[in-house]
Formats: structure tokens, C-alpha cells, sequence
């Protein structure tokens, strides 16, 4: 449910998809990655520099503090922020922390919230007259005042960001190569397969007009085995019924005797064994040619034979329903959807040992068109897929209905089955 825009997506966009949003992700990544190491790189060279530059102007500034020039150390510091312009303000301190001399960047920017303060020693060395040698306890150290330096990194961040946009933009070069090559292989693939399925999809038409023009040649076969069975079979046993039925005349206007009433009982059985094969003629000749099909139509054949088999299954009753009109549909239609009830009923017949069967026919619209739906259900013991292979009835079923670009489903298990046919009728 989450992915079915992605039904809609053509084949091209949705390899660019799968190949462009992996890159993409990378490149962002990068870039957030690239960006956060500069801004650490720079807090990392502040925190390096505030301490030194706080030191350096201490050293610096302990001789002009001890002696009030603060107009020379004011001058030596402004010119070491002209060089350094990461320096924000520099601030100095007496001892008592009163202020001293306060030299702030002509630069501008946006001062760091933490600073760098270290104490202006002054250190005093006294020398032993007598051996003309400093020792430790000749120095004193003496706190003259305090530099407090507040950093900057706004000079260094416009670098940074300088240098930043610099890879951003050879990074962003690297994705629209890459954007064109995905761009570029889609198009040959999308070619590529869209030319095999339109020759798959040739392919299946091809097998879909040959399955019906076979189906056709053996329903035209079928039909003329019938014709044959009909004009030729069929007239050939009345002749032998019209001949033996003149034997027994015959034999009536002999002596009665022994021999006589032999002649007739067995001209008496010629005729019924050509009545029995008579009949069986006629019952083949409807097996090859449903004549109830043309004369009834599709529901009126389906609901005679369903009542042919209930009539003859013992134990086993059988129902149709119908819902639609179904006067209109195609001969070949037609005869395929009776020729797979006929299989799945004799299917029944043969394995399913059920109590009871259902057959149900009905015509549904959709935005396609109209679409018979077929579906033979029975209560029968069913069967394991996994392990039953599918049979030549089967087969036929499932091939008479891709024929018409339909379907055949079969839902089966420990109890029942249900065998459901779509054949798609077009508009």
C-alpha cells in the first residue's frame, strides 16, 4: 500500500529512481559531512589560537604595562589583529582588574561567546654579588595584569566556506555526470526491455491466435466427424434396421419351424444391436457437436447438461446458476466456455467424489469491458496442489482460456474445489 504510486511510474523513471536516489543520498551525506568538518576544523584552530595570541600579547605587554606605555603596546596590538583577522577584541587588565586598553577588530563579524585570558608576569632576577651566580631563589614573579582575547570566526568561517562551495560544486558536477549516465543507461534499458516485452507480448498474441485457430480446426474436425457419423454411420444402421426388419417379415411367411422362428429371433437382435448403436451414434455425434449449444445458446446448453449429469449421478446433485444475457456472445466464446464446464464436469465425475455441485455463470462489466465468469464448485475430497501435477483436462481448461486472453483459477484443499474461468468479452 505505501509503494503504489509506484505502479504508475514508467520503466525509465523508475531506474532513475533506483539509481539517481542512492547518489543522491551519498551526495547530501558528503556535503553535510564536508560542511560539519569545516565548521569543527575552524572551532578546532580558534581553540588553538586564542590560548597562543592571549600569551603572545602577554609577553608582549609586560614591559609597556610596567612602564605606562600604552600607546605603543595599543599600536603593536592593532597591528597583530591587521594580520590576524580571527582576532576580535583584545582587552587588557591591571592586577586589580581594572581596565587597561581595549583594541577591537575594524573587520566586524560575530564574536565567539567564550574567551582566552592568561596573567601579565613580570619576572624579577636578583643576583648574589659575592658568587655572581642566578639561582632559583633569585627570581620573583609578580602579576603586573591580565589579556583577554575574544576570537572570531567569521573571517575563517567566509574561507572555509569559500573552499566549501569550491567541492560543492565539483561534487555537484560528479552528480549531474552521474545523474546523466543513469539518465543515459535508463534510456538504452528501458529501450531494451520495452522491445522485449513488445515481442513477448507478440509472442503470447501469436500463441493466443494459434491456440484458437487450433481450437477452431478441432471443433471443425469434431463437427465433421459428426456429419459423417450422422450421413453416413447413421443412415448405414437404419438401412440394417429396415433389411433385418424385412428378414423377420420374410420369415413370418415361412413354414414355422425351428429354423423359421431362429431366422427371426436373430434378425429380431440385428435390429437391436443396430438401435443400441444407433443411439450410441447419436450420443457421440452431440459429444463432437453440440447442437443444444447452437439451438439453446451458452446458458440454455450449460443448464441442459448440468440436468443430463444430475439426472445420471448417484448420490451427487448438481445446480447451475445464471445471471446476464448471454444471447449475444461469440460462437468461439461460446464453445470454449462449454467445451471447459464439459471438462470440469467430467473431472468432477472422475475424482472428486462430492455430494453436491454447483455451476455458475454470470457477465460482469469493467472499465475494459464485459467479462464471463465461469465457476464450477463442488464439496469433494480436493486435492494438494504441491503434489498433484496438473492433468491434460486441466492443460486444455487453462489454455482454452488464455486463448481469449482469460484466466482459469483453482482453489483447492483438504475439502472442495473451485475452478473459476474469465474470458474477457471486450467492450
Amino acid at each position: 500500500m505505501a509503494l503504489a504510486f509506484w505502479r504508475g511510474w514508467s520503466v525509465r523513471a523508475r531506474l532513475l529512481s533506483i539509481i539517481i536516489v542512492p547518489v543522491a543520498y551519498m551526495f547530501v551525506t558528503f556535503v553535510a559531512y564536508a560542511w560539519q568538518s569545516r565548521l569543527t576544523e575552524v572551532r578546532e584552530e580558534l581553540a588553538e589560537r586564542g590560548p597562543l595570541v592571549a600569551k603572545v600579547v602577554a609577553d608582549s605587554s609586560e614591559y609597556s604595562i610596567s612602564l605606562g606605555k600604552l600607546d605603543e603596546l595599543r599600536s603593536s596590538v592593532s597591528r597583530m589583529m591587521q594580520s590576524d583577522s580571527s582576532i576580535h577584541k583584545v582587552e587588557l587588565f591591571d592586577k586589580a582588574r581594572k581596565p587597561l586598553l581595549q583594541v577591537a577588530s575594524r573587520s566586524g563579524g560575530q564574536p565567539e561567546p567564550n574567551y582566552y585570558e592568561t596573567p601579565i608576569l613580570r619576572r624579577l632576577v636578583w643576583m648574589n654579588m659575592q658568587s655572581l651566580a642566578p639561582g632559583p631563589e633569585g627570581m620573583t614573579v609578580e602579576t603586573v595584569g591580565h589579556v583577554r582575547v575574544t576570537m572570531s570566526s567569521t573571517a575563517m568561517l567566509r574561507k572555509q566556506t569559500g573552499r566549501f562551495c569550491f567541492a560543492l560544486l565539483v561534487a555537484s558536477l560528479g552528480l549531474l555526470v552521474c545523474a546523466l549516465l543513469a539518465w543515459h543507461l535508463a534510456k538504452q534499458f528501458s529501450h531494451s526491455l520495452n522491445a522485449s516485452i513488445r515481442a513477448l507480448r507478440e509472442a503470447d498474441a501469436e500463441k493466443r491466435r494459434l491456440i484458437r485457430k487450433v481450437n477452431s480446426a478441432v471443433e471443425e474436425e469434431r463437427k465433421s466427424i459428426a456429419l459423417e457419423i450422422h450421413d453416413e454411420l447413421n443412415a448405414t444402421l437404419i438401412a440394417v434396421r429396415l433389411e433385418s426388419q424385412r428378414v423377420v417379415d420374410l420369415s413370418r411367411k415361412l413354414e414355422q419351424g425351428p429354423e423359421a422362428q431362429e431366422i427371426a429371433a436373430r434378425a429380431q437382435g440385428v435390429i437391436q444391436l443396430a438401435l443400441g448403436l444407433y443411439n450410441s451414434g447419436r450420443a457421440l455425434v452431440r459429444r463432437l457437436r453440440p447442437e443444444v449449444l447452437e439451438m439453446l445458446g451458452l446458458q440454455g446448453a450449460l443448464e441442459e447438461m448440468v440436468r443430463h449429469y444430475d439426472r445420471a449421478g448417484a448420490g451427487c446433485r448438481f445446480e447451475f446458476q445464471a445471471e446476464g444475457d448471454f444471447s449475444k456472445l461469440d460462437s468461439a466464446v461460446a464453445i470454449s466456455a462449454y467445451r471447459t464446464v464439459q471438462e470440469a464436469l467430467s473431472n468432477v465425475v472422475k475424482h472428486a467424489r462430492a455430494t453436491r455441485v454447483t455451476v455458475s455463470l454470470r457477465q460482469a462489466a469493467g472499465p475494459q469491458g464485459s467479462t464471463l465468469l465461469i465457476e464450477v464448485a463442488d464439496n469433494g475430497k480436493g486435492y494438494d496442489p504441491a503434489q498433484a501435477s496438473p492433468g491434460i483436462g486441466i492443460i486444455g481448461m487453462r489454455e482454452r482460456a488464455d486463448a481469449f486472453g482469460g484466466s482459469l483459477a483453482i482453489a483447492t484443499g483438504h475439502q472442495g474445489t473451485t475452478i473459476a474461468i474469465r474470458l474477457p468479452l471486450g467492450m
